[in-house]
Order: C-alpha cells, then structure tokens, then sequence
C-alpha cells in the first residue's frame, strides 16, 4: 500500500468518527433551540459528507456507513421534532379500535380511563397544542405503520421510537436497492446513490425525526423502476399507490407520465391507480365525516401554516403593503390552481418522452410546488435529493444543506423567522438552479 493511499484511509477514519460524534449530538444533545450549536455541527456534518461522496466509490463502503450513521440514533428521543408524539398517539389508537380521523385529541384526553393514563397524557403534551386541536392528516398506508409500531412497543414511548426507526431505516437499505437498480437502468453511475444515503438531511431526519418520507420515496422509487420496465406499468400502479396513501405528495408528480405511457396507457393506468387509492383510502370513507375531517386538516397548509415559504413571503409582504393584514386565506384558495397550472404545463407541453426527461420534469415540478408553498420543512427537500440521484441537476443537494438555517426559527422565544437567513437560503438555491437550468451543467459537477 502507498503512503497516499495509508494516508487516505486515515483521513477517511478520521472523517467517519468525526461524523459519528457530530450524529451523536444532534441525536443526544442537541434540541431545535440550540440554534448556535446546531447550524455549525450539521455544516460540519455536510462538509464531512462531502468528502466522504467525493472519494467513496464502493457501494459497499457506502452502504455500511450509511447504515452506521443511521444506527447511531437507533435509543435516541427526537430533539428537533415533536411529530413523533402524534404518530404514537395514532397508533395507540388504532391498537385501541378508535379512528385516529374520527376525533381530534382535544376531544379525546380525558374522556375515558385510556386516554386520561399518563402515557396518553405523555403524549398529549409532547405533540404540542397546534397538533392536539386537529384531525390527523397521515393518510392510510402511514397509519398503519404507526399501528405495527404500538403493537410492538406498547405503552413505551421509547418502544414505539425505536419501533419506528426500525421501520424507515430497513426502508432506506430498501431504497439503496431500489436506488441502485434504477441507476443502472437509466445507465448512470450506482454511486450517486450516496448523494442520498449519505447526505445528512435525509440521516438526520428520517432516522433521527422518524419522518415517513423515506418510506414514500421507496414506493414511489419502485414504481419509477416498473413503469421504465416495458409492459410492466401495471405493477406500478400497486408502488405508486400505496407512496399516496403515505405521503400525498406523488399525486402531483403522476400526470407527469402521460407522455411516457402515452393516450391508452395512461388511461388505463390512472383507471388502476384511482382504484387501488379508493381501496387505500377506505378508512375515510367508512366514517360519516372522515373525508370532511381529512380535507380540513390538509386544507391548513394552505390557508394557515407557515413556515420557511420563499416566492409566498415575498406575496404576503407585497399583501401587508397593499391590504395591511396577511393575505395567506386569500392565497390558499389562489395557491391550488397555481399548482394545477404548473403540474399541467410540465405534463402536457413538455415532452416527457424518456426516463430521463420524465424524472427531470418530476424534479423541477415537485421544485416549482415548494416554492409557491406556503409551508416548507426541512424533510420535505429529500424528495428533491432522492430524485436528483438521476438528473443533472445538483440544487437539491445543496438546498439540503442550507435549508437547516430554518431551525433558526426555533431558537428565538417569538418564534419569528429570520429574514436575512431565509434570503441566504433561497438564494443559494435559486441562483444554483438558475446557474443549470442556463448553463445547461451541474454547479457540483466534480460530484457527478
């Protein structure tokens, strides 16, 4: 072995510990308060990743690193999201044959020996006052794995965590495999999967905050894989149903495929789609308000939360200068169509006509969704990350590290959002996509 090459594989330890005590703190240590803690060890984080993307080459080093990083937070209590509370508090639930759409949990703490135990009581507080007054907005698919993981862990708050990790860590080695496979289907490099197994957002976030993006991603990556399968699209729609009934996110991303498929197989395939998501989504139907109670709660994040928006901040600024209140209801009902329009404009005149364009297009239409959003966390950028994997387009990856700035957020008693980081963010990413979308090439070109 040359000195270069000993010499390396020390740097390479070094930057592996490193990072292990970096993935310690955060999942430990650290809360989302501690903003002048956190925003310096997760740029570290990304600046180790960094090297470690840039020199790995073997997917087997890749993917026992990954998996590494990941077991780290396997005994860990989220310290930056309290959504997991509502996910327990779901599944204890449906262990106890009570509709999580049926009941808001203000309705529910105290009214029967169950729920007033200080278990339910534990999980009442934790999930915080906004959570506790609404409906539950997890669709079908997502709620049963909040159902498997209360039947596991009981009345543990720490057995359902670990529960749940457990189940969107095997779905993350599920996508590295899944991942893989459409890499080198659309012949492309297999090691770009690190610029998701690696990147801390996603490790972070899914196996640190127990968010159900990764499990999404999983289905809807299979379903990519069957449709750019010649004459097996029906098995697709089976993957991409059940990505909708735990994320509603790939229903904006699935007209995209019209061109693809072309007239009669897109017909058939949304005839089979809409079927398989009126199976899913029974559960709502079954109760005589349960879509009506779904619907409100998805109506939120159009009319009333947010949360690190970048083109609406700039529309409610111009709306305090012109009506002197914030205009957000009037821009929910406004913010559908916008939508509707953009998903319409990339499915039908672009030319989807390729894996690699129809990909491309999903990337950029998910792109155009979250800017106009009125609300935008952090884990919602690993969609982006997990479809740049294929496309040219790096952004993602770095609208991955800097959209930690908003924790920020967190930090001040006001909870009030700093201005200057979310032009810090957003710029980043907005000349980044302006820099490829004109140049025709990737900015982190020596990634690729």
């Amino acid at each position: 072995m040359s000195n270069r090459s000993y010499s390396l594989e020390i740097l390479q330890v070094f930057i592996i510990t490193l990072s292990i005590v970096a993935y310690y703190f955060i999942g430990y240590k650290i809360d989302r308060g501690q903003s002048l803690v956190l925003l310096p060890t997760y740029t570290v984080l990304f600046f180790l990743a960094y090297f470690l993307i840039r020199k790995l080459n073997s997917l087997k080093h890749i993917f026992w690193i990954g998996v590494l990083f990941r077991l780290i937070f396997l005994t860990s209590i989220p310290l930056l999201s309290q959504d997991f509370y509502r996910f327990i508090w779901d599944g204890m639930l449906l262990t106890n044959k009570i509709n999580p759409y049926e009941f808001t949990p203000n309705m529910l703490i105290n009214s029967t020996d169950l729920l007033s135990s200080q278990f339910s009581q534990e999980l009442y507080d934790g999930m915080g006052e906004l959570s506790a007054q609404h409906y539950s907005n997890y669709p079908p698919i997502n709620q049963l794995g909040f159902y498997i993981a209360s039947l596991i862990g009981k009345k543990s708050v720490l057995a359902n965590i670990i529960s749940i990790r457990v189940m969107i860590i095997l779905f993350d080695l599920l996508i590295f495999s899944i991942g893989t496979k459409l890499l080198k289907q659309l012949e492309l490099p297999t090691n770009r999967i690190s610029f998701y197994f690696l990147n801390p957002l996603v490790i972070i976030e899914l196996a640190g905050n127990l968010h159900w993006e990764g499990v999404m991603i999983f289905f809807f990556l299979s379903g990519l894989y069957f449709i750019f399968h010649e004459n097996k699209y029906k098995w697709s729609t089976v993957f991409m149903s059940i990505s909708v009934a735990i994320k509603l996110i790939p229903l904006i991303l699935l007209p995209l495929l019209w061109n693809y498929l072309k007239p009669r197989k897109s017909i058939l395939f949304g005839i089979i789609t809409s079927f398989l998501l009126c199976f899913l989504f029974l559960p709502l139907f079954v109760l005589e308000n349960g879509i009506d109670h779904y619907l409100k709660t998805i109506n939120l994040w159009f009319n009333r939360f947010e949360f690190n928006g970048s083109i609406y901040n700039l529309i409610r600024q111009i709306g305090y200068e012109i009506k002197g209140y914030n205009i957000i209801r009037t821009f929910g009902k406004v913010s559908p169509f916008i939508i509707i329009s953009i998903v319409a404009a990339f499915s039908f005149l672009r030319k989807n006509n390729t894996p690699s364009k129809v990909i491309t297009g999903m990337l950029l239409t998910l792109s155009c969704y979250f800017f106009v959003s009125t609300t935008i966390h952090p884990w919602y950028i690993i969609s982006l990350v997990a479809l740049s994997m294929f496309t040219r387009y790096t952004y993602p990856i770095l609208w991955s590290a800097v959209v930690i700035l908003s924790y920020a957020t967190y930090g001040n008693l006001e909870f009030k959002e700093n201005n200057l980081l979310l032009l810090l963010q957003y710029g980043v990413v907005y000349l980044t996509l302006f820099y490829e979308l004109l140049w025709k090439k990737s900015l982190l070109h020596h990634l690729k």
